[in-house]
């Protein structure tokens, strides 16, 4: 794995250790740790898409720690490969691939909570 992939593949573990079958951190402290805001502009959704496809354990964390969120903000995930907003049905967008709806919806998950708009 190269040093990138490894960052990324950090990125992708934010989901299990802000739930309580990881460490149970904070958002904050994830983004913090992971770098997330910095190595952002330099990624997007299609370069997760091979760490997902690889580790497909990434895909079931991300949904439960959408099923767990206690927020009304951020993005939410379905099983079924769609992604969207709560309360804005326009937002919805449905993938072929969980991996390409894993992957869209970690990226607008995480840049809603650090604020980062069309980066990457």
């Amino acid at each position: 794995m190269t040093e990138r992939e490894a960052q990324l593949f950090e990125v992708l573990k934010i989901g299990h250790e802000t739930s309580m079958r990881g460490e149970g951190i904070s958002l904050r402290d994830a983004l913090a740790r992971t770098r997330y805001k910095e190595l952002r502009v330099d990624f997007g959704p299609r370069d997760l898409v091979f760490i997902i496809n690889a580790h497909p354990s990434l895909s079931e964390e991300w949904i439960l720690y959408s099923q767990d969120k206690r927020t009304r903000g951020g993005w939410y995930l379905l099983e079924e490969g769609e992604i969207g907003q709560v309360g804005f049905p326009e937002s919805r967008t449905h993938f072929d691939l969980l991996s390409e709806a894993v992957a869209e919806y970690v990226v607008r998950e995480l840049d809603f909570w650090v604020g980062v708009r069309d980066a990457g």
